[in-house]
């Protein structure tokens, strides 16, 4: 009898143990912000323009940014419809459900985009015109903002504008490349 309670106490801290080893790595990620203990592929869908390699910047700038866990992804997705609700307040422009792409009835300079986002007192708004370093397609305007620990960085050309994308920050904390 005595054996008997031995193996089952035994056995008892065996699966403490296991579950331990499993859960406390979760619930860490989960409070401390950092990223989960898993991967993600996330998918990449660009339109190349001609002489224009903007599908390669993108991809390019994606892999350098910072993970974001899942909680500072919700975070940012919440910036994200901020600047979608701003688009539409102070530029009239037509956007579609969620953070998809927008379309403005005049296309927004980057003076007025920057304008509609400091009215809706986005933090760390930077808009400026393409450079060869940035995610987006030459000729257009791109914009970003600090959301949280990540960041929404989008652009606008001819009066559609890319969907505003939620990722992480780039290696010096930034939004957009200097």
């Amino acid at each position: 009898m005595r054996v008997r309670w031995t193996w089952l106490t035994l056995g008892a801290l065996l699966l403490a143990a296991a579950g331990a080893a499993v859960l406390v790595p979760l619930l860490r990620s989960a409070t401390s912000g950092e990223p989960a203990t898993s991967s993600s592929l996330h998918l990449l869908a660009c339109a190349q323009q001609d002489r224009d390699d903007h599908c390669r910047r993108i991809a390019d700038d994606r892999a350098a940014r910072t993970p974001l866990s899942s909680v500072d992804q919700t975070d940012a997705t919440r910036f994200a419809e901020r600047l979608r609700a701003a688009f539409e307040t102070h530029l009239g422009a037509q956007c579609q459900d969620g953070i998809d792409a927008c379309v403005f009835p005049q296309p927004p300079t980057a003076e007025s985009l920057r304008a509609a986002l400091d009215k809706a007192a986005l933090p760390g708004p930077v808009v400026r015109q393409v450079r060869i370093t940035d995610p987006a397609p030459l000729g257009a305007t791109i914009y970003a903002i600090r959301a949280g620990a990540g960041c929404v960085v989008g652009w606008v050309q001819a009066g559609a504008g890319g969907s505003p994308q939620v990722v992480g920050r780039l290696p010096g904390g930034t939004c957009l490349p200097e």
